[in-house]
């Protein structure tokens, strides 16, 4: 029985969702000769819905091609790694032609699948890749790599923390334990905070992105137990908001990604990566140019990912986060200085 993905092909101003087969490349988006270029988005496996980072990025993708209809656009959304990894290789065996194509990998979870292929096979001429929230640098001008940086806007976070929490302390909830991104927006919330915390970890791979109900059933014990809970989850971080909503104990909260402050009244503030302008921008470049820049890095000062404070909490910590804003872009980069990735 054949496994069915999802391939989202976009029209000049609405999204067509059609059902097709992953298990033959025969299925897969053929670049029609009558486009002048071609964009393949692979989202993070289930990532979409997740009222967070992947939202935002589709939100970005969106507002490009209703720019630029001229661009044959397509979106997956893969139930599993090994979903997304036959995708991204059957699109690496194609014949080279004469149209640009995009392929832009939107997790820091293909990282590793990325280098696998792309030492095992070389990319024909017409051919580029956007490598999301990755440091590493390829030799190849046509792979692109960037990462947004939470630890500065995480630092203001923890900063929060440490005067919400009175005698209890603060949980850094994470996905995974893999994950670069996540875990250097825990080290900026612990800088932040001035303490070492306790650190919870969903899973040791990707499903940690899409575990809310798992989240939800833990949340009374750790609701016992701490006073301010920093999540970098994904989609899971929704079990969270729905226990706060529904239950009067729930500590203080942070929002990740978007501004979340909608979902909780506990939520002080979000994490927020505008990464809809940043995709946007990319994609923009790629249309004109052919070309992205090579590898960068973006951290609070580049105005792509902040720490916002929600309307309720402002009067409260507005002083307070706007007088160590420098300090958080100072210990963002004495961080980078000191590690190396």
């Amino acid at each position: 029985m054949l496994r069915l993905k999802i391939l989202v092909h976009f029209t000049i101003l609405s999204l067509f969702a059609v059902a097709v087969s992953s298990c033959s490349s025969a299925d897969e988006p053929q670049e029609a000769t009558t486009q002048e270029k071609v964009v393949v988005f692979l989202f993070s496996p289930g990532g979409l819905g997740d009222m967070s980072y992947n939202d935002c990025i589709l939100e970005g993708v969106q507002r490009f091609k209703m720019k630029h209809p001229e661009i044959d656009t397509y979106i997956y959304s893969p139930d599993s790694l090994q979903e997304a990894e036959k995708i991204f290789s059957d699109w690496l065996e194609r014949p080279a032609s004469n149209i640009p194509v995009l392929f832009a990998l939107g997790s820091s979870d293909y990282e590793p699948m990325a280098e696998k292929h792309l030492a095992e096979r070389s990319m024909t001429e017409n051919k580029s890749i956007l490598l999301f929230e990755s440091q590493k640098q390829y030799k190849d001008e046509n792979i692109h790599t960037f990462q947004i940086s939470m630890y500065g806007a995480s630092y203001l976070a923890g900063i929060v923390a440490k005067v919400c929490l009175g005698e209890k302390e603060p949980l850094v909830i994470l996905a995974n334990n893999s994950d670069s991104p996540i875990g250097i927006a825990k080290e900026g919330f612990i800088a932040g905070y001035g303490d070492n915390c306790d650190v919870e970890y969903l899973a040791d791979d990707w499903t940690g992105y899409v575990s809310a109900t798992l989240v939800y059933q833990k949340m009374s014990d750790w609701a016992a137990g701490y006073g301010f809970i920093f999540p970098v989850a994904g989609g899971s971080n929704g079990g969270i908001y729905r226990y706060s909503r529904e239950f009067d104990d729930c500590p203080y909260l942070a929002g990740m990604d978007i501004d979340q402050s909608n979902l909780s009244n506990k939520i002080t503030g979000s994490v927020i990566k505008h990464i809809d302008r940043l995709i946007y921008e990319y994609l923009t470049e790629w249309a004109l140019s052919g070309s992205m820049p090579e590898n960068q890095l973006y951290g609070i000062e580049s105005g792509y990912v902040d720490w916002q404070l929600s309307s309720r909490y402002k009067d409260s910590f507005y002083e307070l986060v706007s007088s160590h804003r420098q300090e958080a872009i100072n210990k963002e980069k004495e961080y980078y200085e000191a590690n190396t990735y």
